[in-house]
């Protein structure tokens, strides 16, 4: 045999005996929250929240590799026949307008920022998690009692929320405040 074949033939062996003992099975658990609930202005709201608990165990060695958790929110007035699904988006904020219903919620958004090293003229990338705030408008054109047509849900501006919320009622959705703004101190203002 020569010398790059064995070299070849060992490091294969590595390979594989690595991957038998570090290859993880996956456990999941999942639970489903729903909370109903009938705001002051009579409207039935219903939010459902799903976690998922993901749990890596070592195939062979039993070793535990940590868990993640993520979760998903869900509501749906019942009057209105009206659903929302935020996904990764945890709501916040209900407001009832005579012509529509809009929605504040917030969410966990990946940002990347590429910047280039000035020692090695070399693009680098950083990401970093922000909880950001977003705001959405229900598109109701629905007819025939709401049977035919669609509903849908579009991103609006901060400046489009905040001109309706005076003449409209706005009500918190009951959630489990996973995720909050960062809040400001005092002594960020300081000179």
């Amino acid at each position: 045999m020569t010398n790059t074949f064995r070299i070849t033939i060992t490091a294969l062996l590595l390979i594989a005996f690595n991957c038998l003992f570090t290859s993880c099975d996956y456990q999941e658990e999942e639970t489903i929250d729903k909370t109903s609930i009938i705001l002051p202005n009579g409207k039935h709201i219903v939010v459902e929240k799903t976690n998922t608990e993901s749990t890596a165990i070592g195939v062979f060695s039993n070793h535990n590799y940590g868990t993640t958790h993520r979760f998903t929110y869900k509501f749906s007035i019942d009057q209105d026949r009206i659903d929302w699904d935020g996904g990764s988006g945890e709501p916040k904020n209900i407001t009832f307008c005579k012509d529509t219903t809009y929605i504040r919620y917030l969410k966990e958004k990946t940002i990347t920022t590429n910047y280039t090293d000035s020692l090695t003229q070399e693009t680098e990338r950083h990401q970093r998690n922000e909880i950001q705030e977003f705001f959405q408008k229900h598109i109701d054109k629905r007819y025939f009692f709401k049977l035919l047509g669609s509903d849908y849900w579009v991103d609006i501006p901060l400046e489009h929320y905040t001109s309706i919320s005076n003449e409209c009622e706005e009500y918190q959705i009951p959630n489990d405040e996973e995720l909050a703004l960062p809040s400001m101190k005092n002594d960020d203002f300081k000179e």
